[in-house]
Parts: structure tokens; C-alpha cells; sequence
């Protein structure tokens, strides 16, 4: 119909603007969504000190994508097509749906996996390299998922775009340094008279750390792609693949919970002395068990963010999925000092308008 009103030259262009405005939108959703999930995640730890289990948070995430996937998900085509000619209930037919991307779902399992041995990895690292050398290797995750993207997807960058992708990475590195180090001394300097700050780890172990750090950040960029490949492949929507990952994660978060809280029930109740009653804020009001409203807010954006990665992904691509990611450190860094009271610091401030500068050149580039 709009083709008869308007020349194909206009209705492409519209679609095309549309289009892009979808993918900003999605890409700017993301780079909230992981300000916001970070600022609460350290006001819950570092404030409120909640000793909520991760495990537990994130198995709820996943539930909940689980849930919403399964609700908003449609029939493959072939399958919907085999529906049509069967005229049944529409339970049947969801439960039709439900069951072959069930089935189908293998391939998800290897994100799910990879996820959590990159979080085993950061845990362990974590232990034997020092938290400034840790985030700035962290940072090399959108290089990265540039290689692969090219190794993975073939897809080719431009000079412009590749030299983009450095000082991006380059600029975020130079924040994580100038807040770790500030982060070092402040600890330092707190912890003067006390013992040790892990400088006693061996040479040989800060080497195997340093590696961990690595992997974690390869396979980092290796998923990316891989998940990008499959999420486009035109087998399944959006929702399909969310549902298939969402499975496979909070199975594998399942059988965590289950060791952590049944075969070794002792853990639960390491809480020491208990602390004097003082007034919570509002905030930390529980409302499910020891789950406050901090703690399901989390639960919300932990969900959240993990559809928004996949249609983020889906409309623009894993590189751009990452550059936001990275964006989002800009913004907590502008949260922390506008609303948390964080001193200002000028290198920061330069290098967060170079990686603004640097996201809208990658945009410009040919």
C-alpha cells in the first residue's frame, strides 16, 4: 500500500531511519540498563551490605527471561505453517512452540557454559592479579569481540572503524586505571597498620592469573560472535533464542543453589554476630525472604539486560553490543559524581568525552 502512495526510494529511506532508531534505542536502553544494574549492584553490596546469594539473584533473572521469553515467543515458520493445517487449541499450540525450541536448544547451551566458566575465571583471577590490573585487561573485551566478529561472522571493519575500537578501548582503560588506582589508595591508606594486600601471590601465579584475565576476555569476544551467528541465523526470533539461553543458565544457576543451600547447608548460616537493630532504608525493605526491593530491582534489570543484549545484537551486532557496554561505564563514572558524591577527576572526565567522541566517529565511519 505504501509503495502505491510513495515512490520505493522514500519508503526505504523511512524504513531505514526507522530502523535506525531502533537500533539507537536499543543500543541506548543497554548502556542504561548496565549504569543503572551496576550503581544499584554496588549500593546493595557496599551500602546496604545485602548478603543476598548471587547464585539466587541470578537464577531469578533468568527465570524471569525465561518466563517473559515463553509468554512472547512465536511459532518457527515451519512450525507455525504445520500449525495452521491443524486446527487445535491455542495451548496446544503454544505447548507445540514450548516444545520444539526446548528441543532445539542445544546450541545455547555452549553461551550458558561459556558464561559461567568466564565467571570462574574473573573470581579466580581476581584473587591472584590486583583489581586495577584485572579491570583494565577487562576492557580489552571490545577488541576483542571485533577480532572474532571478523574471524566468527567475516565481518570486515574499515580503518576508520578499527582505529575507532582502539581509543574506545584505550579511553576505557584509562578510566578503570585512574578509579582503581584511586580505589588502591584509599584502601591503602585505610589499612595502613593491617597486614598484607596480596602482594605475597607468586610470580608464577600472578602469571597464571594474568592468563585467566585473558581467557575470560577471549572467550568473551568469541561468544559475542558466536551468539550473534545463531541469533541471526533465521531459525528462531529473539525471543526463542532468549528462552533457549534462559533455560540452560537458570539450569546450570539451579544446580549451584542446589549445592550451595542442600549438600552444604552450613554455608547459609556463616552470617557471625547480629548486628543492632537500626533503622533500613526504604530501599531495603525485604519483600520475598530476605529479597528487599533493591535486591528484585536487581532481579528486574539482571532479566532485563539480558533481553536487551539479545535484541541489541539482533539490530545492530555484538561490536556495538560491546561499545555500549563500554559506554555505560561513562555513565555510572557521571552517576557516581553527580548523585553518589565521587570527587571529579579530570583524566577521568577527558577520557569519558574521548570515548563519547570516539562511539559517534565508529557511527560516521564508511
Amino acid at each position: 500500500f505504501a509503495l502505491r502512495l510513495f515512490p520505493s526510494a522514500v519508503v526505504y529511506k523511512v524504513a531505514r531511519i526507522a530502523m535506525l532508531g531502533v537500533k539507537l534505542g536499543v543500543l541506548v536502553l543497554l548502556c542504561a540498563q548496565n549504569s543503572l544494574y551496576t550503581l544499584l549492584r554496588r549500593y546493595s553490596r557496599g551500602v546496604l551490605r545485602e548478603e543476598v546469594s548471587t547464585s539466587a539473584v541470578l537464577f531469578a533473572a533468568e527465570a524471569l527471561k525465561f518466563v517473559v521469553s515463553a509468554v512472547l515467543v512465536e511459532a518457527p515458520d515451519a512450525l507455525g505453517k504445520a500449525q495452521h493445517k491443524v486446527q487445535r487449541g491455542a495451548l496446544a499450540d503454544r505447548l507445540e512452540t514450548w516444545g520444539h525450541i526446548l528441543k532445539t536448544s542445544l546450541p545455547m547451551a555452549v553461551p550458558a557454559v561459556t558464561y559461567l566458566l568466564m565467571n570462574t575465571l574473573s573470581f579466580k583471577a581476581m584473587e591472584l592479579v590486583d583489581a586495577t590490573v584485572f579491570a583494565m585487561i577487562a576492557q580489552l573485551k571490545t577488541l576483542t569481540t571485533a577480532v572474532f566478529c571478523w574471524i566468527v561472522l567475516g565481518r570486515r571493519l574499515s580503518g576508520a572503524q578499527w582505529r575507532a575500537v582502539i581509543v574506545l578501548t584505550l579511553a576505557v582503560s584509562i578510566i578503570t586505571f585512574q578509579r582503581s588506582a584511586a580505589t588502591s589508595r584509599a584502601c591503602s591508606s585505610a589499612s595502613a597498620s593491617g597486614a598484607g594486600s596480596g602482594g605475597g601471590v607468586p610470580l608464577t601465579w600472578y602469571f597464571a592469573g594474568l592468563g585467566m584475565v585473558f581467557l575470560e576476555i577471549t572467550l568473551s569476544g568469541w561468544i559475542s560472535a558466536y551468539f550473534e551467528k545463531h541469533l541471526k541465523n533465521g531459525q528462531l526470533s529473539v525471543w526463542g533464542r532468549n528462552m533457549q539461553l534462559a533455560g540452560w543458565s537458570g539450569l546450570i544457576y539451579g544446580i549451584i543453589l542446589y549445592a550451595q543451600f542442600v549438600l552444604a547447608p552450613e554455608e547459609k548460616t556463616t552470617g557471625a554476630t547480629a548486628a543492632p537493630a537500626e533503622p533500613r532504608p526504604f530501599l531495603a525493605t525485604p519483600i520475598i525472604g530476605n529479597f528487599s526491593i533493591v535486591t528484585c530491582m536487581l532481579v528486574l534489570l539482571g532479566g532485563g539486560g539480558g533481553l536487551l543484549v539479545a535484541f541489541a545484537i539482533k539490530y545492530a551486532d555484538a561490536l556495538m553490543k560491546t561499545m555500549a557496554t563500554a559506554a555505560a561505564l561513562v555513565a555510572v563514572v557521571a552517576a557516581e559524581v553527580l548523585f553518589l558524591g565521587a570527587p571529579p577527576d579530570p583524566v577521568v572526565c577527558l577520557a569519558g568525552a574521548v570515548a563519547i567522541v570516539t562511539l559517534q566517529i565508529y557511527g560516521d565511519a564508511p
